[in-house]
């Protein structure tokens, strides 16, 4: 049994629970016909052991939090309210935009880095194929000619043998490097370096940024929309992040708010956010409607990320496919360059 559900399935969820919530429907009679509508998986399980909490006299949001793989912290804390304010119907709805936006979001990134994934395996698949497929045969072929190969195929042929030879050697480096960075990157203070590396990355960076700043805004916003003090708001927004960096900066901004500093304050002492998010953030405070704002930010910085990985596979798409397209031309015309001088010859 997996332990994760799809996003997707998740907020298609939320809708439906938020529907029946508003149409007056009991709330184990809610759960109890979603998980029965549901297929055989994670969530159908979960939503089971939760009715039967529920019927049990134990709080809805109490037993949600029993399965944060399937629940986080945000839906917990939004439900809660909700509970709380007599508006469950309202925060259902508000959680199943937040996470529908969410799946688009990330199914248009998924998408975009569809096609450079996709023309680099095939280099990959075309250079082992000539290495240990093509290569040997010709080798066999030319060695029985008693000629001197052209010096593209005899460098094709060297370069070949080596990675024969070696290609073990090369997969236990490889596979050890990946180990030692996935281990390093697993630490403290290798995870916090890592996330501040990537947001430094040209054109990629920007990106990352935009990202954990959509996230953190969308997942802020919901929560003060319902009611959740700002510090409690802001420490589970720092995990939506997805990036220590970010995330311990929103920490020390809740601690700075916790000790009795606004949120604007808070905000400008942190130089990772800018002016953009600082400003917005005081002009929300001031005018008392910073939950709308933070939403309507979060839509703008995915907009803007949309933008940005469009332009950059506009332009590394094309350049991929002419550097993978001259590589396989390259291999091929050198192997078959004996063959086309032999063809001359006769």
């Amino acid at each position: 049994m997996l332990n994760t559900v799809k996003l997707s399935n998740l907020y298609i969820f939320t809708r439906q629970f938020s529907a029946m919530i508003n149409g007056r429907l009991h709330l184990t009679v809610a759960l109890a016909n979603l998980a029965r509508e549901l297929p055989r998986g994670r969530l159908r399980d979960v939503l089971e052991s939760v009715t039967q909490d529920v019927r049990a006299g134990v709080d809805m949001a109490d037993s949600m939090s029993e399965h944060p793989k399937v629940f986080g912290r945000l839906y917990v804390s939004v439900v809660r309210s909700g509970l709380n304010s007599g508006r469950l119907a309202d925060a259902l709805q508000q959680l199943s935009n937040y996470l529908e936006q969410k799946d688009t979001v990330s199914k248009k990134v998924r998408a975009a880095l569809t096609y450079p994934l996709f023309v680099t395996g095939v280099f990959i698949m075309v250079f082992h194929m000539m290495t240990f497929v093509i290569l040997p045969r010709f080798g066999q072929m030319f060695s029985t000619l008693g000629r001197e190969l052209p010096a593209p195929t005899q460098l094709m042929m060297d370069l070949g043998d080596a990675y024969i030879e070696n290609w073990p050697l090369l997969l236990i480096a490889a596979v050890g490097g990946i180990v030692m960075l996935v281990t390093w990157i697993a630490s403290d203070s290798g995870r916090m370096l890592w996330d501040e590396w990537k947001l430094k990355i040209p054109l990629i960076g920007e990106v990352w940024r935009l990202s954990a700043f959509s996230r953190f805004c969308r997942t802020f916003g919901v929560q003060l929309r319902y009611g959740i003090p700002a510090v409690e708001a802001l420490r589970t927004s720092a995990d939506a992040a997805s990036n220590t960096y970010v995330s311990e900066s929103v920490h020390d901004v809740a601690n700075r708010v916790e000790a009795g500093s606004s949120l604007a304050q808070a905000f400008r002492g942190e130089d990772i956010f800018g002016d953009v998010v600082v400003q917005m953030i005081a002009t929300g405070e001031e005018a008392g409607t910073l939950d709308e704002l933070l939403i309507s930010a979060s839509e703008y910085f995915d907009t803007i990320l949309l933008q940005r990985l469009t332009g950059i596979t506009t332009m590394l798409n094309p350049l991929l496919t002419a550097v993978v397209g001259v590589g396989i031309a390259g291999m091929m015309v050198a192997a078959f360059l004996p063959v086309f001088e032999l063809s001359g010859n006769v």
